[in-house]
């Protein structure tokens, strides 16, 4: 049986998260703007101008964890996935990953919850690869 190599990654900063988070945004509003002007000339326009704002403010409510997220190091070797934010190590028990552009997310499940963790393409070209070998590696 192959051993893995430890493989840590540590990311502090997270601005392509927050631009796909603000662009995110952006299109929302720009959703509620447009049901708006096409209701514009109805009755149902103070109705539909609520739903909208509803709709935009709910998004904005169901982003907000992901907008207070703090540096992290992920670590992956013989025992699994780990991950230290600030005060300890905890163990990641489900991890997946998704790629988007100039991003990687590590989506994982620990015993307090699930995390979203954005790894930016900037890193390590070397230490990027990797990440993105061992999630393809996992089961489905």
């Amino acid at each position: 049986m192959k051993t893995l190599a430890p493989l840590q990654i540590r990311v502090e900063h997270f601005g392509r998260w927050h631009l796909l988070l603000g662009l995110f945004s952006a299109a929302s509003l720009l959703a509620a703007g447009w049901t708006v002007w096409v209701w514009r000339d109805t009755d149902s326009l103070s109705l539909m101008a609520a739903f909208a704002a509803a709709i935009f403010l709910a998004i904005l409510s169901a982003q907000y964890p992901y907008w207070t997220i703090r540096p992290f190091t992920l670590f992956h070797g013989e025992r699994g996935w780990k991950l230290q934010r600030g005060d300890g190590l905890e163990d990641v028990l489900q991890v997946r990953g998704m790629v988007l552009p100039g991003l990687l997310l590590v989506l994982g499940l620990t015993a307090k919850g699930r995390v979203v963790l954005p790894v930016p393409s900037d890193i390590q070209p070397g230490i990027f690869r990797e990440l993105r070998l061992r999630l393809g590696a996992l089961p489905h």
